[in-house]
């Protein structure tokens, strides 16, 4: 299971009417006692995640995707909400003309914590698959470390702000202020 394309959809697009982060996911056939022993050790690793099976829409036929994709968006809806407190709804369907591809669209109000989010979940699916281990709790510091660095303004940023405001000793005047006398 890989992530072999991703862009940054404004609002108001042809999926959601927020902004999205529309992915495609290629995903090789798995049996299907394998992915419910995955979910099984989903469910035990994020215990929300059981709640979270009528947040994502399927735009295909029922048996056209497989669970594990949606179960892949689940994941990053449920480590979005864990760390960011943020709740969506997401959409999974068939790329056409490309078997074993599939589109996720995922909303987020945090664009720097939503294509980690969804890489995170692809890497938390696969270790429940392959029967490893993951350590959720340092995933979802990551994530909030990621929406929290874009929110706030970087030290070194604002110490070069002060230093060039401590500069300037004179009041700027734009040149046409400059040449009206005082009254």
């Amino acid at each position: 299971m890989k992530i072999i394309d991703q862009r940054y959809l404004d609002s108001d697009n042809r999926y959601s009417t927020q902004p999205c982060l529309l992915s495609i996911l290629e995903l090789e056939p798995v049996q299907p006692e394998l992915a419910a022993q995955a979910q099984e050790r989903l469910y035990a690793a994020l215990p929300g995640l059981r709640r979270l099976r009528g947040l994502v829409g399927k735009r295909a036929d029922a048996d056209a995707v497989p669970p594990l994709v949606a179960l892949v968006q689940q994941t990053a809806i449920e480590l979005r909400r864990l760390a960011l407190n943020e709740v969506t709804v997401g959409f999974v369907g068939v790329v056409p003309r490309m078997k074993g591809r599939y589109r996720l669209v995922l909303p987020y109000s945090a664009k720097s914590a939503a294509a980690p989010a969804l890489a995170m979940a692809t890497q938390l699916v696969d270790a429940m698959l392959a029967g490893r281990s993951f350590n959720v709790k340092a995933g979802l510091a990551r994530l909030r470390a990621l929406a929290d660095r874009r929110r706030k303004p970087r030290a070194n940023l604002m110490q070069t702000a002060r230093t060039i405001l401590m500069s300037v000793r004179k009041p700027f005047l734009a040149p046409s202020m400059a040449a009206v006398p005082a009254r």
